[in-house]
């Protein structure tokens, strides 16, 4: 694929239709930065619509990811902006907040609501809209070698002595990861919340105490580390049984260990809650000039991308569903996973948190990652460690311009 910031457009063709077979009619555009595999499902699905709908043609224009916010940003401002745009969740709050993606909270039913991961799409909300829907999904999970531990923790005193029972020479039961990107999740899963809807912080109470207490728990079962890389080299190397990392990485773990080896868990039970970790997405948005289309055709077809069969399409690319398993599996072979590992990891994201996606967390996540430093080196109380972040956090917070009405 030709990585040139210039789209690359491509029109799927439409057959001669009868006047009885036109029940829609119009173009839908779609931007997107996904490669060969992923753009092949992309127009499987999108032949599939125009099979129902003769009358409804498409462009779909490829942007390299580095080039596909402000190109889509400048065509917003010069009211040429796509009628569907699939893109990071991240976005969604900056997008909205300038007019350039629609709320659809008014379209979207509370079926499609319920069928979705439910971390991802809390991420969609925001400002009392509902900006985007979550397509696919990506996150924290925990890999498990079974050769080292064969089986899985269920609990995190399980967790730690599985661990502690697998030290052996150069081989190591555990090393986690305790920086705020791979252990905010944990926050979640003990029933803690790290912001209000307000984006002021919420971390700082008795949650949050349970929080870092799990953090300084996990070090009982053995080495740890700080936004390090020595989990990854040593389970790449054979030589660890279990860590938690982003649900990317599973390819290349599944190569250098053997598939039959690697296997992602559901999180072990932590006292009244799990170990949890952060869930991330990439979503469809909607051009707000899509809302005053006669026939709402670019709602309909982005309804389309999140049938069962739809997903699980995404799944044969590579791609984690944002439907959870439940309701992939109730389309029976349709829906089928077939592979092993991602139907894993959709189970353990079905038990995720959400990660944030406002601005506000630019201010969070330096702030959290002093404090979690400076408690597990000891050099503050865990108590005083989330006062300074949630102190730090609302004074900036108080810096930034008040919204107009």
């Amino acid at each position: 694929m030709e990585n040139s910031a210039t789209p690359l457009v491509t029109s799927t063709a439409t057959s001669v239709a009868t006047p009885t077979q036109i029940l829609l009619s119009g173009t839908i555009s779609v931007w997107h930065s996904w490669q060969d595999e992923q753009v092949s499902v992309l127009l499987q699905q999108i032949a599939a619509f125009q099979e129902e709908n003769p009358g409804v043609q498409f462009d779909v224009t490829y942007i390299p990811s580095i080039d596909l916010r402000a190109t889509y940003e400048q065509a917003a401002l010069n009211g040429q902006a796509p009628s569907l745009l699939i893109a990071p969740a991240e976005w969604g709050a900056a997008l909205y907040d300038q007019g350039f993606v629609a709320d659809v909270s008014s379209l979207v039913s509370e079926q499609l609501i319920s069928s979705l991961n439910p971390a991802a799409f809390e991420a969609s909300r925001y400002s009392g809209a509902i900006t985007s829907l979550p397509l696919h999904i990506f996150g924290n999970v925990i890999f498990r070698n079974k050769k080292i531990i064969p089986t899985a923790p269920t609990t995190f005193d399980e967790l730690i002595s599985f661990a502690q029972v697998a030290n052996q020479g150069e081989t190591i039961g555990a090393l986690f990861d305790r920086g705020f990107s791979f252990s905010g999740g944990h926050l979640e899963g003990v029933g803690g919340q790290l912001m209000f809807p307000d984006g002021s912080p919420a971390f700082n109470d008795e949650k949050g105490l349970a929080w870092l207490q799990l953090l300084q728990d996990l070090g009982n079962a053995g080495p740890t580390e700080y936004d390090g890389e020595n989990d990854i080299q040593m389970f790449l190397a054979g030589q660890l049984g279990l860590m938690i990392e982003s649900s990317r990485r599973q390819g290349d773990l599944a190569e250098a260990i053997g598939a039959e080896y690697l296997t992602i868990d559901p999180w072990p039970i932590y006292q009244d809650g799990t170990l949890s970790g952060f869930v991330q997405s990439e979503n469809v948005y909607l051009n707000p000039r899509a809302l005053e289309e006669d026939q709402m055709i670019s709602w309909r077809f982005a309804q389309s991308l999140f049938t069962p069969e739809a997903q699980s399409g995404l799944a044969k690319a590579g791609l984690i569903p944002a439907l959870l398993p439940s309701y992939i599996a109730s389309a029976g072979s349709e829906g089928q996973i077939d592979n092993v590992l991602l139907a894993q990891t959709m189970q353990a994201l079905a038990g995720g948190a959400t990660f944030p996606a406002r601005p506000e967390m630019a201010f969070y996540i330096p702030y959290l990652d002093i404090a979690l430093q400076s408690v597990l080196n000891g050099e503050a109380s865990p108590a005083d460690a989330l006062q300074m972040a949630a102190d730090g956090i609302q004074a900036e917070l108080a810096l930034l311009p008040t919204p107009a009405p």
